[in-house]
Formats: C-alpha cells, sequence, structure tokens
C-alpha cells in the first residue's frame, strides 16, 4: 500500500522508505458505518488508526457531562497514537460522521516491529523526545498575569492607570469637598470684588475641564482592564492546561499499579 499515510503522522516521520513499507504491512483495514462510534473515552486503548476515507468527529465531556467537539478529522488523519505507545486509556471519544474506512495498527504489532528494525526504534524515541522538550516547554511557559501586563504597558497606561486609581480614592473626594467649599465661601464673603462671583463660572469651566481629562483617563484604564482580564484568562486557562495534563498522567499511572497489584495477586 501506499506509505504516504504513514509517513505523515510525527511518531513514524524520520523511519525511511524501507522501514515505512515493512510497517505498512502490519496495517489491518477496519470499516465503520455512519455514526457509530469507534472507541470511548476511558476506553483501553492499543490501536493507531489511520484515516483512509470518512470522517470522525472527536469529543470530550466537559465539567457538566455534555459532549464537546473537539475537532473533525478527515482523510489522511491519524488517532490513537499515545495508546500505541503505552496501551493506556483513551484520552477522547471517536465517532464517524460518514461511512468510514481505516487502516489500524495494533501495538503488539508495532512492538514486533520494532524488534525487527532497531534503528527505527530509535527514530521513534528521538521524536517522542522532541515532543516531550515541546511539551515541557509549554508547561514551563505558564505565564504570570501580573508580569505580563507590567510589560505590555506604555507610558501613557501607566499613567492613566495612576491617574484613574487617585480619582477613585477618598482623599481625592475630601479635596475637592474642601477646595469648593473653600472657593465657593471666599467669594460669596468677598462678593462683587472676589476673583469668581457668583455663579462661580471660573469654577464651572475648570471643574467642566477636570471632568473631561479624568472621563479621557477613565476610558483608558477601562479598556486596560478589559485586557487585564483577558491576558489573566490566558493564564488561567494555560494553568488548567497543566492541572489536566498532571492529573492524566497520574490516572494513568494508578491504573497500570491496579493492573500490577491484580496480576501480582492471581
Amino acid at each position: 500500500m501506499d506509505t504516504t499515510l504513514l509517513a505523515g503522522i510525527p511518531l513514524f516521520s524520520k523511519l525511511d522508505a524501507q522501514e515505512l513499507t515493512a510497517l505498512a504491512g502490519m496495517l489491518k483495514e477496519r470499516k465503520f458505518g455512519a455514526n457509530e462510534p469507534i472507541f470511548w473515552i476511558g476506553d483501553r486503548g492499543d490501536e493507531l488508526y489511520l484515516l483512509q476515507s470518512g470522517r470522525v468527529q472527536v469529543s470530550y465531556p466537559d465539567e457538566t457531562g455534555k459532549e464537546q467537539t473537539l475537532a473533525v478529522l478527515e482523510d489522511g488523519a491519524f488517532f490513537g497514537d499515545l495508546s500505541l505507545l503505552d496501551g493506556g486509556v483513551r484520552t477522547a471519544s471517536i465517532r464517524t460522521v460518514d461511512p468510514t474506512i481505516c487502516l489500524t495498527l495494533s501495538r503488539a504489532d508495532f512492538i514486533t516491529f520494532l524488534e525487527r528494525h532497531p534503528t527505527a526504534a530509535v527514530d521513534v524515541l528521538s521524536v517522542l523526545g522532541g515532543r516531550q522538550r515541546d511539551i515541557l516547554d509549554k508547561l514551563r511557559g505558564v505565564t504570570n498575569a501580573n508580569l505580563l501586563i507590567e510589560q505590555k504597558s506604555t507610558t501613557w497606561q501607566r499613567i492613566a492607570d495612576f491617574i484613574a486609581a487617585i480619582s477613585a480614592n477618598q482623599w481625592f473626594v475630601a479635596f475637592h469637598l474642601v477646595w469648593f467649599g473653600v472657593w465657593i465661601g471666599f467669594n460669596l464673603i468677598k462678593g462683587e470684588e472676589g476673583p469668581d462671583p457668583y455663579p462661580f463660572g471660573l469654577l464651572t469651566m475648570i471643574v467642566s475641564l477636570e471632568a473631561i481629562f479624568l472621563s479621557i483617563f477613565v476610558l483608558v484604564s477601562q479598556n486596560r482592564s478589559g485586557e487585564k482580564d483577558r491576558i489573566r484568562a490566558d493564564a488561567d486557562y494555560q494553568v488548567n492546561l497543566k492541572a489536566q495534563h498532571e492529573i492524566m498522567q497520574l490516572h494513568g499511572k494508578i491504573d497500570r499499579l491496579l493492573e500490577e497489584i491484580h496480576e501480582s495477586r492471581k
């Protein structure tokens, strides 16, 4: 068969033509009808699937138990590579959308292939090492939201935040109460001889100008608040992704430990 499908899988990207041909000879064809489940999340897995024709839907239950579609895979796609490596449980559910033909590679056949082609095992290990490095880099790259916000802030934005923070302070209100009281009281006492007699036109102009500039600074600061919320949401997502990854690893280790305990008691 054509080895193009196998060559497109990252796990086999470093295999030579001879090794790909040998691996292709181990593939088995499986046919599925439309809207037929291929496997469910949590099922024991030991096969890699290559989508020769048709479409499949990848789904995962959210926190309420409702199935959420993660992706729709088409011709040339593959899935189940994690279970091919460790024989662990499936991490998502796969259901066909259309009548589908898949080529499958069992874990037992894959191990036999590696035993017969030691150099291919080295190639696969190098690919896995690269993927592990990428994962670690992403997990270590969880963003400190406050630091990122500070780094992205311009001088104008820092000034706007500073002025908006001052205008929301209780001492700012107290200062204006004292200022207005003293201004109005002094000009009422002085009458027409005062610098700003009733109806206090100069005070009205100053306050209007102050209100215009304060509103501009407050609007800029509010826009910054929206940006900060988005950055914090991105950081929360990264943390949740890291937590989910670690939980799935722990879950797999516990399952394998229970199996070993069960086998030892037989």
